[in-house]
């Protein structure tokens, strides 16, 4: 009697444990952003801040606003995909049908539930249903808008204050020396005194679901294709952490308000 007991038990452990990994399951997807920036995750969720993705184990939130289209499956977003956008919002489904409607949900866990609004009313997708989502047209399609040609002392970038990311165009590997050296203040809120230079704010504070929450808030900042972000600040000079396309940004946690840009000069 007591050896069923302890089997039953243990049958039960490992049904909860099975049933909490597919709890935690996601679905796998690539973002584009209106930075023309594109980033494969998991995508787990979209409220109130935005859409929850998991990279390499660790969760980001990405403003609706700097959302550009999803792609599920290995699909990609075509021109032709853009050529036929109606500019509010489209589902393309794995069927070659579309859909137009403003994507108002995500839910469930793999596949995900994916609740659009259309003009007819609210329609339910499975994400395995679905091919792609149109959301606004990318403001920077280009991976090198944003920069400038090479010059003797480097690439200098025009990193805004109100993107989170801004590709550089610049391609580094694993090991490779770069240096950094930026210009410029940006203003960090509607309050004219947050200030920051890329060092960070000059009031010394923080900004608790920043990219780095323990850098200071308005840092420059790095990040090298979905690796982990790192700072750089005013001058720096190390190895790059990973092999990829190189990003800018502003330690930040909030960016419609911001203003302002540093001027980043590359060298490698």
């Amino acid at each position: 009697m007591v050896v069923k007991k302890r089997l039953f038990g243990a049958l039960c452990m490992a049904g909860a444990m099975l049933i909490g990994s597919v709890a935690i399951a996601q679905e796998s997807a690539t973002l584009t952003l209106k930075s023309g920036e594109k980033l494969t995750a998991q995508l787990v969720d979209l409220g109130g801040v935005g859409y929850t993705v998991r990279v390499n184990g660790q969760e980001r939130r990405i403003p609706q606003s700097e959302v550009a289209a999803i792609a599920f499956g290995g699909s990609g977003v075509t021109d032709e995909d853009w050529s036929k956008f109606n500019g509010t919002g489209q589902v393309v489904l794995r069927n070659g049908q579309t859909v137009d409607g403003q994507l108002a949900d995500i839910g469930g866990t793999a596949p995900l539930r994916l609740t659009f609004k259309t003009p007819t009313g609210d329609r339910e997708f499975s994400s395995r249903e679905v091919a792609r989502v149109l959301l606004a047209r990318p403001t920077n399609p280009v991976a090198t808008t944003g920069s400038t040609p090479p010059s003797a002392g480097g690439t200098t970038i025009t990193v805004p204050a109100n993107t989170a990311w801004t590709p550089t165009g610049i391609v580094v590997r694993k090991g490779q020396p770069l240096s950094f050296t930026a210009t410029g203040d940006i203003q960090l809120s509607a309050d004219s005194n947050d200030v920051a230079t890329a060092s960070g704010a000059k009031s010394g504070r923080f900004a608790g679901r920043s990219a780095l929450p323990k850098t200071l808030a308005g840092a420059l900042i790095g990040r090298i294709g979905n690796s982990t972000p790192f700072g750089i600040g005013t001058q720096n000079t190390f190895p790059a952490p990973a092999s990829g396309q190189l990003f800018l940004g502003v330690n930040d946690d909030s960016f419609a308000d911001n203003q302002g840009s540093f001027q980043v000069t590359i060298s490698k």
